[in-house]
C-alpha cells in the first residue's frame, strides 16, 4: 500500500470508528453480543418516535452585512432524553446568497423542567457552501466545515412545541461566525418499522399501527424555463424532484420537497414545503394543487433568487394504475419575490402511495395488506486519495457520505449516494458528489454477521462553476463489507473508485479520477407499505 493510501486509511478509520463509538454509546444494546443467531424472530413491527424541528436564526457576517438561516431537521428519539438526526439549512430573506446550502448531523438532548416547560440543547456538524458569485463562494464558504451549537427553553402544547434557543453558527474560515437567539418549533411524530430481515413479507393492517391517512412518495424530472432571466445563466434548468406528501384528512395534505439540478445548472438546489388539496376527478384520475414556500438557487449572479426565498404554486395530474403506483404530469410557476427570477415549470414523474386510502369512520381495515420493504441507511466518513483533475494532481478530500439502499430481494438492491466535502477543493468549498445505481450482496456468513457487497453507480459532481471545468458524468464502482452488531446496526466499510466519463463520451478534455475509502455505520430496517 502506498504512503498516500496508508494515510488515507488512517484518516477514515479514525473518523469512522469515532462515529461508531458515539452511536454505540447512544443506542441501547448496540454493541451487545447476541446469544442466538441474528434475524430469527417472527415478523414484527415497533413504534419509532421522533420529531421534526424547524428553526430560524438571524446572523451578522464578520465582514459586515446580514445573513439568516432557516433549518429543517428530523430527530429520532434514542432514549428518554437523547435524539440523533439530520437536516438541511438555507437562507431566506437576509443578504444576497441564494443557493447557499448546508446539511448536518445533529445530536440533540431534551428534558422536562416543570409542567409543560422543557430545556433543550444540541450540537451539529456538517458541510455548507454558497455565495453571490464564483469568487464570492470562496469568501462566504471558507473551508466548508459547518458547525452549530444551541441551548434554550421551550413550551409544550398539545401537538407541537415552541421555544427560544441561543445558537452559535460557524463555518471554518468563513465570515459566517456569529451567535444569536433563534426561534424553533417542534412537531412530534411516530411510525412503525420492522426488522430488515423481514423485507418482502406481508402484514395485515390490524397487526400493527397502520397509517390512518395516506402518505405518498413522488419522484419527478422537472424543467424550469426562465422568463426574461437577468442573471448570467439564461438557459433552462433540469432538476430531479422528490416529494413526501402526508394527508391530514381525505383530501387536504401537507408536503415537503427537494429539487436538485442535473441539466443546464448542475447542483442547483431548493427545498420547499406547504399545503395542498386533491380533487378526485374519477376513480383513477386526481388533480393535486399545492402552494409551497422555501429557499432555492445557485450562485446569485447566475440565477438571481435574491436572498433565496421562493414561492412555488404547482398543479399535478395523476393517473393511478393500481397497487398504489401512478404516473404524473405537472406544471407550476416558481418565482423569487426578493430577486428577479421567474420560471415556468413542467414535470413528468410517478407517485407511489405508501399507505392504503383513508377508510370511512368505522369501516373495517383488517383486509388491507402491507409489505415490509427493506432499507439500509449508511452513514460514513469517506476520504479520497490524491485526485487527478484537469491534468493536475490535487490532495485528497474528506467527505461525509450518506447512502440509502432499497432491497429488491435477498441479493440485489438499488442505492442512492451523496457525499459532501468538509474542506475546500482547489479553493472552493461545497464540493459534492451524487450517484444512483445497483448493488449485489453475498449471503451473510460468520454466524450471520459478516456480508460482502459490490455496487456500480452513475452520477455527477460539481468541480467547477462553468463548462470549462466540467468533467461530465461519473462512474463509481465500489465494494465493501458490513459487520452486524445487532439486527439493526452494522459497521460499514467501502472502497470505491471515481472515474469521469466525459473524456470518453462527451469530448471533454478534463479528467477526474480518485480512489476513496469509507468507514461508518449502517442502520437497517423495513417499512410497511401497501401491497
Amino acid at each position: 500500500m502506498s504512503a498516500a493510501l496508508r494515510g488515507l486509511a488512517r484518516r477514515v478509520t479514525g473518523a469512522g470508528l469515532g462515529l461508531a463509538i458515539v452511536l454505540s454509546a447512544a443506542i441501547p444494546g448496540l454493541g451487545q453480543a447476541q446469544d442466538t443467531p441474528l434475524f430469527e424472530t417472527p415478523p414484527q413491527t415497533r413504534q419509532v418516535s421522533g420529531m421534526v424541528m424547524i428553526d430560524y436564526t438571524q446572523l451578522e457576517l464578520a465582514n459586515g452585512g446580514n445573513f439568516d438561516l432557516f433549518g429543517v431537521h428530523y430527530l429520532q428519539q434514542m432514549n428518554d432524553w437523547l435524539y440523533f438526526g439530520t437536516g438541511a439549512i438555507a437562507p431566506m430573506v437576509e443578504g444576497n446568497y441564494s443557493g447557499f446550502f448546508a446539511a448536518d448531523a445533529t445530536l440533540h438532548a431534551q428534558g422536562q423542567i416543570s409542567g409543560n416547560w422543557f430545556w433543550n440543547a444540541g450540537i451539529a456538524a456538517g458541510a455548507g457552501a454558497g455565495g453571490d458569485s464564483m469568487v464570492g463562494i470562496t469568501q462566504l464558504s471558507g473551508e466548508g466545515l459547518f458547525a452549530r451549537a444551541y441551548a434554550g427553553v421551550g413550551y409544550q402544547f398539545r401537538n407541537f412545541s415552541f421555544g427560544v434557543n441561543y445558537a452559535r453558527v460557524a463555518i471554518l474560515g468563513s465570515p459566517i461566525n456569529d451567535s444569536n437567539f433563534n426561534l424553533f418549533v417542534q412537531r412530534p411524530l411516530s411510525f412503525s418499522v420492522g426488522r430488515y430481515a423481514d423485507h418482502g413479507r406481508t402484514v395485515a393492517a390490524d397487526s400493527f399501527d397502520a397509517p390512518q391517512h395516506e402518505n405518498i412518495l413522488s419522484l419527478e424530472t422537472n424543467l424550469f424555463s426562465q422568463i426574461s432571466p437577468q442573471g448570467n445563466y439564461t438557459g433552462d434548468v433540469g432538476v430531479v424532484s422528490s416529494q413526501f406528501t402526508h394527508f391530514l384528512n381525505r383530501d387536504y395534505y401537507t408536503f415537503f420537497a427537494v429539487d436538485i439540478g442535473y441539466y443546464g445548472m448542475p447542483w442547483y438546489n431548493q427545498a420547499h414545503g406547504g399545503f395542498g388539496r386533491r380533487f378526485r376527478l374519477s376513480e383513477h384520475v386526481s388533480l393535486y394543487t399545492q402552494l409551497g414556500v422555501g429557499s432555492g438557487g445557485w450562485i446569485t449572479d447566475a440565477i438571481d433568487m435574491g436572498p433565496g426565498f421562493i414561492i412555488y404554486p404547482k398543479a399535478t395530474l395523476e393517473y393511478l394504475w393500481g397497487n398504489g403506483v401512478g404516473t404524473t404530469v405537472s406544471a407550476g410557476y416558481l418565482y423569487a419575490p426578493m430577486g428577479t427570477s421567474r420560471n415556468w415549470t413542467f414535470g413528468l414523474g410517478f407517485n407511489y402511495h405508501l399507505s392504503h386510502p383513508e377508510r370511512a369512520e368505522g369501516e373495517d381495515r383488517s383486509g388491507d395488506l402491507y409489505t415490509m420493504r427493506g432499507f439500509r441507511l449508511n452513514i460514513m466518513d469517506r476520504a479520497t486519495g490524491p485526485i487527478f483533475y484537469n491534468r493536475r494532481e490535487t490532495e485528497g478530500l474528506n467527505m461525509i457520505a450518506v447512502q440509502l439502499d432499497y432491497a429488491l430481494n435477498d441479493r440485489w438492491y438499488v442505492a442512492g449516494h451523496i457525499a459532501a466535502a468538509t474542506e475546500a477543493f482547489r479553493g472552493f468549498a461545497g464540493y459534492a458528489e451524487g450517484y444512483f445505481g445497483l448493488g449485489w450482496q453475498s449471503r451473510a456468513f460468520l454466524n450471520g454477521r459478516l456480508q460482502a457487497y459490490a455496487q456500480l453507480m452513475y452520477g455527477l459532481n460539481d468541480v467547477g462553476g462553468d463548462a470549462a471545468h466540467d468533467v461530465g458524468t461519473l462512474l463509481y464502482p465500489s465494494f465493501g463489507l458490513t459487520y452486524a452488531l445487532n439486527e439493526r446496526v452494522a459497521l460499514y466499510g467501502q472502497v470505491g473508485r471515481t472515474i469521469s466519463l466525459g473524456q470518453y463520451t462527451s469530448g471533454l478534455t478534463n479528467r477526474f479520477e480518485n480512489t476513496s475509502i469509507g468507514l461508518g455505520v449502517s442502520y437497517r430496517f423495513s417499512l410497511p407499505t401497501r401491497s
